[in-house]
């Protein structure tokens, strides 16, 4: 992987992670973290860490139901994007 590719793939990791903070201190109302996943996946690097890393991300969110649910969410997202965008060709 080339240098520039890790950095945007390593940003995307840090939004993710942001993302998953604020969902975990409470910070975002009930039903919104569906639209804030969806936001993040307009991004292009965020879709292609998910893609990459999701799977991942699952294994490591196993057995903690909040992080199972956040990680079905940006999943969810992202299929959700790929499909509207397949839609619009």
């Amino acid at each position: 992987m080339d240098v520039k590719e890790y950095m945007g793939l390593l940003k995307a990791n840090q939004l993710i992670c942001t993302l998953s903070l604020r969902d975990r201190l409470g910070f975002f109302r009930t039903g919104h973290l569906p639209w804030h996943a969806a936001k993040l996946m307009e991004s292009d690097v965020c879709r292609r860490y998910w893609d990459r890393f999701g799977d991942f991300r699952a294994e490591e969110a196993e057995g903690d139901e909040q992080a199972e649910h956040f990680t079905r969410v940006l999943d969810r997202a992202a299929k959700n994007h790929g499909q509207a965008q397949a839609a619009a060709v």
